[in-house]
This record gives C-alpha cells, sequence and structure tokens, in this order.
C-alpha cells in the first residue's frame, strides 16, 4: 500500500455526512481502478459512533436517545463494532485503498497497520500497546491501549468491492465526556463497560497536543499531497446520508 494523497474534508455541523462522506470515498475507491491510496485526518464535532450491531438491538432508540442528552449526535457507521464516542480534540484516522484480496487481507491489514499506531505513539511518550482491556467500549482484539490498562483507540476495517477502509480515532485530551456518555449510552444498550478503561492520550503524558499527534501521524504516513473532495463526491455523500442517520 502507497498512501499518496491527504484530504481533511469534514463536516464540523454535521457528524451524519462526516460517516457519510466515508462511505462515498469508499465506493469511489472501489469503482476506480486508478483511485490512489489515500488517508483523511479531521477533528469532529461531538460524535456518538454506532455500529450496525448497535443499530439493530430494541434499546437503540434509548442509547441515541442518552447521545443527544450528552450533547453527542448519534450516527450509524459503515465499519462494525460497537459504540465509540469522540469529539472536537479527537483525530479521527481513515485510510483508504484499492484491494484485490478481499476479506482474506483483513487480519494482515490489522498485524500491519495497528504497530505502526502504537509505534507513533510512543515516540510521543505515550506508553501504548495492542490488545483488549477488560471492560472496554467497542472491545476488539486490535484495541491500542495504554499501559495495558485503558483504550487509547479502537481499530475498525470496512471492506467493499474494490476497496478499503482501516479507520481510528484518538481521543488526544478531555476524556470526561467521552466516559460519561459512553457510561449512559451502553447502559442504554445493556452492554458492560468500565468508564476506567477510556482514557485520552493527555491522560498518559499530559503535554501531548493535538498538532503534535496530528503531524505524527502524517509523517509516518509519507509524503502526501492534499486534495479537496470534487463535488460529485460531495453529491454522493449526501445521497448517502440517511443511510448514517441514527
Amino acid at each position: 500500500m502507497t498512501i499518496e494523497r491527504l484530504l481533511t474534508t469534514h463536516f464540523p455541523d454535521d457528524p451524519v455526512m462526516d460517516a457519510a462522506f466515508a462511505s462515498a470515498l469508499l465506493r469511489r475507491t472501489g469503482r476506480d481502478p486508478n483511485a490512489p491510496g489515500l488517508v483523511r485526518i479531521y477533528s469532529p464535532a461531538r460524535t456518538l459512533s454506532f455500529g450496525r450491531l448497535d443499530a439493530i438491538r430494541p434499546q437503540f432508540p434509548a442509547a441515541a436517545a442518552a447521545a443527544r442528552r450528552h450533547g453527542f449526535t448519534p450516527v450509524v457507521r459503515g465499519a462494525g463494532g460497537r459504540a465509540a464516542a469522540y469529539h472536537e480534540q479527537t483525530l479521527v484516522v481513515e485510510i483508504f485503498s484499492r484491494d484485490t484480496e478481499g476479506i482474506i487481507g483483513a487480519r494482515p491489514r490489522f498485524e500491519r497497520i495497528t504497530p505502526r499506531i502504537a509505534a507513533v505513539l510512543r515516540s510521543l511518550g505515550v506508553d501504548a500497546r495492542i490488545g483488549p482491556v477488560p471492560g472496554e467500549y467497542c472491545p476488539g482484539d486490535w484495541t491500542v491501549n495504554g499501559e495495558g490498562r485503558v483504550k487509547l483507540a479502537g481499530t475498525a476495517q470496512r471492506i467493499v468491492a474494490g476497496a478499503w477502509l482501516f479507520g481510528f480515532e484518538l481521543v488526544v485530551s478531555d476524556s470526561n465526556p467521552v466516559r460519561a456518555v459512553l457510561t449512559d449510552v451502553n447502559a442504554a444498550l445493556e452492554l458492560d463497560f468500565d468508564p476506567g478503561t477510556a482514557a485520552s492520550l493527555t491522560d498518559m503524558n499530559p503535554g501531548v497536543t493535538l498538532e503534535q499527534v496530528r503531524a505524527a501521524i502524517l509523517a509516518e504516513t509519507g509524503g502526501l499531497h492534499e486534495r479537496a473532495a470534487d463535488p460529485g463526491l460531495l453529491d454522493e455523500a449526501a445521497n448517502l446520508r440517511d443511510a448514517h442517520v441514527a
């Protein structure tokens, strides 16, 4: 995989469109045999991102209402997993690439990309490791944890014909709102969650800043040429918006 392009397009007033835009970009990458590898990085508005498994639970309306009470917009993302929360002091990172392997390439991608995320965090003075933390939100084998006791990032993939998306979110600072909303959302969903496992990078190293983390991720990704989203892609995202409304 070679990543050539950087995209920072996001929708600070419409978290649902952020999710729809990722779906549109993944679909376009799958359709275009010459699509370049691309990374999208941005800081979102307060968002409670539900997985598709959450959305089919009978408790889902109550969970979405709990998110709204905390000021987090509920959305249904394309990738799997359970509820995750992020806000303005978070970096959302999404990598898009052409694909010829389908689902059989998923585990090798986790094995290849997740250690790079942990290495970036260690370069910033955070004791980052790989593996699940008991009681974490959106549990997964490829969690990036801090000191083996708190969750710093969940990793997820979405695969369509011809392309894949690998995404993760890093809450850089201000973890209290994340813990609070996830406590009530998971209670509404009747899922186990230990609030003490949700952390930000500054909980591990108070000197870390959002811009430092962004610069470190881009340095690891390599030389990138920033591009703007074209009107056709924005239109496609708008047409997909309803599929991500919670």
